[in-house]
């Protein structure tokens, strides 16, 4: 596991490594420096050219462009032919850009005001430019000379076409750390150098198509300037098998958790026969199917090691009662329930999710449909709502974007704009996962993770958009059904299910390209990404 931090949470920690740590914050700063000149020393070994290589660095008026100058320096003394541009008034430097130009200029290092620099040198110069302007810090839109320098750094970067390295110091001046956004215009560069931890904004879309390669610097601020507060963000990067629990030597298919999927209708069949073998593939010993009548030879013939009960669609006023016992009977076998996954938002699956919500006393996954029947039946979203209060047990939702933009609409009676769900999704997850106390698995470009009453939010960095297929995620309601059941730590689990369904599809991209990829070649591949 590692931490995502905000802003404050970074400064925080900082100002607490020098405080109550001692560290100096010129030390600090001087292996912040020696970082970066060391990914751009990396570059340029691969870099052929006969000639020194030009290096501008472009500063703001904090302690990011501090870093910047003593970048210079250093790369000063590698070998490189170095220019300063600053883009702020000597007077409202901070002290430590301050000490640092004075080192600067001991050692004769060309320092000039921005607009004087881009002026007075050709466009085809540089070979290196070092974005030091803003660093975490900001979340207004640019404006004036920062404005201009981020226009400047990304309009000659376009010009040279791959052949100038834009590097920036923390995060590409313009990008909100916290929530991605761009700040009306954002260098792009080819790498970014941050410190310790990640921040949201390298992680979050549109901030991560900025940020290039990320690497994630130890520069000593360690997770002791937390002060016993841990930030509350976090992702994982481990190998699946350090995440999961191993199997039991002596354990059998009961042993491993058996799970219910109620999906598919009279016309859709393929969102069963994915979530079923999905629930296998994930390690669960038995999946059993409860679904219309219409989907049995394609379940038999895809997933023979499936169980099923079937309900007829046309007869099922006639037959409810039989139907409403085996549902049941059902839900009495299994250790948790999965339902959704192209179950139909008719009166019959209305009736059957009322039922699962009512009685059901074991952990659920509510994907796909079911999710549309809640948004749209104020009965069923009361039901939901009181779920873990009445039953004493775990329920998950799983929803794209759009199925959020309902459910959030249906409990709030507030209409969101997508834009602004992606822009909140960190505390808009939240949200829905304290009204429904439950756990919320938001799907999209980065899924977000959260539990009710917890401030904890899991942000997914695996997965790519050929993922954007139809039944990946009934694939992922599978894998989750599979992952929770006989478990306790059900929020871990549900993150560490969407961690290893993405790392599926990352396998699958590489195999066949993000153009091609189906959902199906997600599951195909499942089993090479599990221990």
């Amino acid at each position: 596991m590692q931490y995502l931090v905000t802003a404050s949470e970074m400064k925080r920690c900082d100002q607490n490594t020098i405080d109550c740590f001692g560290v100096p914050s010129m030390v600090l700063m001087e292996r912040a420096a020696m970082a970066v000149a060391v990914r751009i020393d990396e570059w340029k070994r691969n870099y052929i050219a006969a000639r020194t290589l030009n290096v501008l660095v472009v500063c703001g008026g904090g302690n990011n462009g501090g870093d910047g100058v003593a970048i210079a320096r250093i790369l000063y003394h590698h070998g490189y032919k170095v220019q300063v541009a600053l883009i702020c008034d000597l007077e409202k430097c901070s002290d430590e850009l301050k000490q640092q130009l004075s080192i600067a200029k001991a050692y004769g290092i060309p320092i000039d005001i921005f607009s004087k620099v881009c002026v007075s040198n050709s466009q085809l110069e540089w070979d290196i430019i070092v974005d030091a302007l803003l660093g975490i810090g900001i979340s207004r839109d640019l404006e004036g000379d920062y404005e201009k320098a981020v226009s400047y750094i990304n309009d000659f970067h376009n010009s040279k076409k791959g052949s100038c390295l834009v590097i920036s110091v923390d995060i590409p001046s313009g990008i909100d750390a916290d929530s991605g956004r761009v700040c009306k215009i954002a260098v792009r560069a080819d790498k970014t150098v941050t410190f310790n931890y990640a921040k949201l904004g390298h992680i979050l879309f549109p901030g991560n198509d900025y940020v290039g390669r990320l690497y994630v610097e130890d520069v000593g601020i360690t997770v002791d300037g937390f002060l016993g507060t841990r930030p509350n963000g976090f992702f994982f990067d481990e190998t699946p098998d350090v995440l999961l629990s191993p199997r039991r030597k002596d354990g059998n298919k009961g042993t491993f958790g058996k799970v219910l999927v109620i999906a598919g209708s009279d016309k859709v069949s393929g969102a069963l026969v994915l979530c079923c073998e999905a629930v296998l593939r994930a390690g669960a010993g038995m999946v059993k199917a409860f679904t219309d009548k219409n989907n049995l030879n394609a379940l038999q013939y895809h997933l023979p090691e499936a169980m099923y009960d079937t309900y007829d669609s046309e007869y099922f006023e006639i037959d409810k009662d039989k139907m409403l016992e085996n549902l049941y009977k059902s839900i009495n076998w299994a250790d948790v329930i999965v339902i959704g996954p192209g179950l139909g938002i008719s009166d019959n699956s209305s009736l059957i999710l009322k039922e699962v919500l009512r009685n059901c006393e074991k952990d659920v996954v509510l994907d796909a449909d079911a999710l549309n029947l809640i948004s749209e039946d104020k009965e069923l979203l009361k039901l939901a709502m009181s779920f873990k209060d009445r039953i004493g047990k775990n329920m998950i939702l799983t929803p794209h974007i759009g199925e959020f933009k309902r459910l959030f609409s249906a409990s709030f009676s507030n209409d969101l704009e997508t834009s602004y769900i992606k822009t909140h999704i960190l505390e808009l997850t939240g949200k829905i996962a304290d009204c429904f106390h439950c756990i919320v698995v938001c799907k999209d470009a980065r899924t977000v993770v959260a539990k009710c009453d917890d401030e904890k939010r899991y942000i997914n960095i695996s997965g790519n958009n050929g993922m954007s297929t139809a039944g990946s995620g009934d694939v992922l309601a599978g894998i989750l059904g599979a992952f929770c059941a006989n478990q306790t730590d059900v929020f871990r689990l549900c993150c560490t299910g969407v961690y290893i369904h993405g790392m599926a599809g990352d396998r699958a991209a590489q195999e066949l390209g993000e153009y091609s990829m189906t959902a199906g070649d997600i599951l195909r591949v499942l089993p090479s990404v599990l221990p």
